[in-house]
């Protein structure tokens, strides 16, 4: 969810009474360019780019949301332990309609409450996410609370909303994380902060860690942290390569809406999910332990997906060696 929304620059928006002033040609130009806002985002809604399957996906999302967030509104007020089923429902279809080929390697730890840290490349990592770890809410900043329909969408899913850039809040937020810990149910952070191309990580920061030791004061329990690596390999049944990382990855100032329309043209997009062995902090040492174990386990998960060994095998060494082995 930390994701670049673009906001409003600051130019100046073209008037009704202007328009019907200019001559036709210019008026066609000013009135595709008119943006909307949309839940605190500016977001341009001609219909230029869009093609026959992105409207058919628009319309699957909009006809099939519709039934379950309407139960899931239902179920976060009135149950505790089986909100996620719907859920986890919505996040499901949302990715299947958009394409997603879901591929997951390794197990989510789901004994009791799991601190989840995952690399952060785009919007869809929610959805791809959200639909595969049972009774996990996001931890996300403060500004996608308030973005309309996407921040209640999030509510939903018991995200907790933390501000960075306030410090004397930070206390009070730990608090409240680690409290929701004590109760037994799991978060997703992205300890790099922003989103990326996917080619690499950014440094990730230990502060997003210190939940886990208040977590750990307060519990008889330790608590575990498990690493996840995400990445996006293949594109309408094609290796992607660098240079087709923006298709999925949300950078820059980027619209929402461009973006979900670029993305809503490719058939079938394959995403790799690795869960890594899990880890305490006891374990550990301390948070800035936990986070270098972290930063380790997800990069190698994704130069293992960039190299496709999850399809194609091992490399040659580890090949060689279990030939000798079997000989």
């Amino acid at each position: 969810m930390s994701g670049s929304a673009a906001i409003d620059d600051g130019s100046p928006e073209v008037s009704k009474s202007n328009l019907a002033d200019q001559p036709d040609e210019i008026q066609s130009d000013a009135e595709q360019s008119e943006t909307v806002e949309y839940g605190g985002l500016r977001a341009n809604l001609n219909r230029e780019g869009w093609s026959l399957m992105g409207l058919s996906r628009i319309t699957a999302v909009v006809l099939a949301s519709i039934p379950i967030i309407s139960l899931q509104y239902v179920m976060v007020r009135v149950s505790k332990r089986h909100w996620w089923h719907f859920a986890g429902l919505w996040h499901r279809t949302m990715a299947r309609i958009l394409g997603m080929d879901v591929r997951v390697i390794g197990v989510a730890r789901n004994q009791g409450a799991t601190l989840f840290a995952a690399n952060h490349i785009s919007w869809v990592d929610i959805l791809v996410l959200g639909g595969h770890i049972p009774n996990a809410s996001f931890i996300a900043k403060s500004e996608v609370e308030g973005w309309g329909l996407l921040g209640s969408m999030c509510a939903l899913h018991k995200t907790e909303f933390v501000n960075r850039s306030r410090r004397t809040d930070s206390a009070r937020q730990r608090d409240a994380l680690a409290e929701r810990v004590k109760e037994g149910h799991s978060l997703i952070l992205f300890p790099e902060g922003t989103n990326t191309s996917g080619v690499r990580l950014a440094p990730f920061k230990s502060a997003l860690f210190s939940v886990a030791e208040r977590a750990a004061a307060h519990r008889e329990e330790p608590l575990y942290i498990q690493p996840i690596t995400l990445a996006y390999t293949e594109v309408n049944g094609m290796p992607m390569v660098r240079s087709q990382k923006p298709w999925v990855a949300w950078l820059g100032d980027v619209e929402l809406f461009s973006h979900l329309r670029q993305l809503l043209t490719r058939a079938k997009i394959v995403v790799t999910v690795e869960y890594h062995q899990p880890v305490t902090l006891q374990d550990a040492g301390c948070r800035k332990n936990v986070a270098r174990y972290c930063e380790e386990q997800i990069a190698s998960g994704l130069e293992r997906a960039h190299r496709a060994e999850m399809r194609l095998g091992p490399t040659r060494g580890a090949a060689d060696a279990s030939v000798s082995q079997h000989a």
